[in-house]
């Protein structure tokens, strides 16, 4: 299947809205999966890449903050926002099942990726949006240590990257594969390429290393931590469409290996890791004169190197985010529509 240029369609719909499906099968074995909606983000957005953070609970006696207590959402591509992109940023706590909003990024990025390590949190990469292009990479690199504090820089990318992989693992934040400016220009989807880069960055002495490189260069994939272990997931490339591929770095040998592939190839989906098993969610393909959304979701086990279908998502979306908050996945934000049509601002929980 060749890949056609998503990125020439504009943004454009609101939130969509859906029948929910509770305690829906992927088949006929047994339960697989039920799904709860939960209170929506205060704006529709996608192309978003949320992560798990803290906030200290009002009241609360211990100086230590309990971990991974809120979902943070930064940026994204937005009906409401100056040139579809914003710089809010929002953040969801399951416990009220509500959400509020934090401090605004530098600049509206959508794209940007964000990632919880050793206390902090993290943006990494993505596009800025305006009328001098709708897709200008950047290589900052922000973080903050409180939802309410401004983002301080640090020290940027050896090269502007987004559409990549971006995870915490020992310590280090791994940020590996997606898309790079091959030439001068930077400023639309058509001057970039699928890059196999891996790079960490190493807050304590606030430097970028390069890694083993990823064996297939590719973006839009999903990203998941599993035993001391880092998943690269599907994702699509510039000429050949969406890939089915799973490959797992190993940080101790510096070295990649194959996994069992996806059922499907899907491009631009979202992972969690829960009770030690990855689960996928969602995606888009393209084909000429077609194209289409996916609902499905995928169940990983890393012991028996197997996949198998858990209950769909009761709304198709891709660009979207998933994050895990003790035993529950929280699916948020995407569009309904290949290229961006029907911005979702939905928040789903599934639960096994």
């Amino acid at each position: 299947m060749k890949a056609l240029n998503r990125r020439s369609v504009l943004l454009g719909g609101g939130a969509i809205t859906a029948s929910v499906a509770i305690g829906a099968q992927a088949h006929e074995s047994g339960p697989t999966g039920a799904w709860t909606p939960l209170a929506d983000m205060p704006f529709p957005v996608q192309e978003i890449y949320p992560a798990p953070f803290w906030k200290q609970r009002d009241g609360a006696q211990s100086l230590k903050p309990k971990p991974y207590n809120i979902i943070v959402n930064a940026g994204g591509l937005t009906p409401s926002g100056p040139n579809n992109v914003t710089d809010k940023v929002t953040f969801y706590d399951p416990l009220y099942d509500a959400w509020g909003y934090g401090e605004d990024l530098p600049e509206a990025r959508h794209h940007i990726a964000l990632v919880n390590n050793n206390g902090y949190l993290y943006g990494v990469g993505g596009f800025a949006r305006d009328a001098n292009g709708g897709w200008q990479m950047r290589s900052n690199c922000w973080r903050i240590g409180a939802i309410d504090e401004q983002w301080d820089e640090m020290r940027p990318m050896p090269h502007p990257k987004a559409e990549m992989v971006c995870a915490s693992l020992n310590g280090l934040i791994h940020v590996v594969g997606g898309r790079a400016p091959y030439g001068s220009q930077n400023s639309e989807w058509s001057h970039h390429i699928d890059t196999d880069e891996h790079w960490i960055y190493d807050a304590a002495a606030d430097r970028w290393h390069t890694l083993a490189p990823l064996p297939t260069p590719r973006n839009s994939s999903a990203g998941a931590v599993v035993n001391g272990v880092l998943y690269v997931i599907g994702g699509r490339t510039v000429n050949d469409g969406n890939s089915a591929v799973v490959e797992v770095y190993d940080s101790l040998s510096d070295r990649w290996n194959r996994a069992a592939p996806m059922p499907k190839a899907q491009g631009g989906l979202a992972a969690a890791v829960m009770n030690g098993k990855i689960y996928a969610f969602g995606g888009e393909y393209f084909s000429p004169g077609s194209g289409g959304v996916f609902a499905e979701a995928w169940e990983y086990n890393p012991r028996t190197d197997h996949w198998r279908a858990v209950a769909a998502m009761p709304r198709r979306r891709h660009g979207l985010g998933a994050v895990t908050i003790d035993n529950a996945i929280y699916v948020m934000g995407g569009a309904a529509n290949v290229s961006g049509g029907n911005t979702s601002a939905a928040l789903d929980k599934f639960e096994i």
